[in-house]
């Protein structure tokens, strides 16, 4: 039997750790996905946009650096497997394109959830809402 996975990306991840307007409602998802042992996975990309997410409320000084150091240990505490599937920049290049999106970077984890054949679950309404009519798999953390 094929264990249950889910991709989660940056900005759900995000919300685990930084208080936000559905922080409460992403960290439920994750309690759920943990008692029902639900693998997390994402893209390489997430790393570096989490990263910068938080370094961004250092500079804005929402964050000292060693609030945003904790605040990356609890997202990786998460057990997040991270995957570079083979295709997968050639796939997301081709979401981008066809949900004509400015940047490739969400559409990383579309393409990851698309070829592991699972949801997508995003912190990002705008991205939802560009890929809902489109992608059944996408789910928004404020649909919860």
């Amino acid at each position: 039997m094929r264990r249950i996975e889910v991709v989660v990306d940056a900005s759900l991840a995000a919300m685990w750790a930084i208080p936000e307007a559905h922080s409460v409602k992403a960290l439920a998802l994750a309690d759920d996905w943990a008692k029902s042992g639900t693998g997390l996975l994402s893209p390489c990309l997430l790393v570096p946009e989490v990263t910068n997410a938080l370094h961004k409320r250092v500079v804005r000084r929402e964050l000292t650096l060693d609030e945003a150091r904790r605040a990356l240990d609890v997202i990786f505490a998460f057990g997040i497997e991270i995957r570079e599937e083979r295709g997968l920049a050639h796939r997301a290049l081709e979401w981008a394109s066809r949900l004509r999106q400015r940047a490739a970077y969400d559409t990383q984890y579309l393409a990851l959830a698309e070829m592991n054949r699972c949801a997508c679950w995003t912190g990002d309404e705008r991205f939802f809402r560009a890929a809902r009519p489109t992608v059944p798999w996408i789910h928004w953390v404020g649909e919860r």
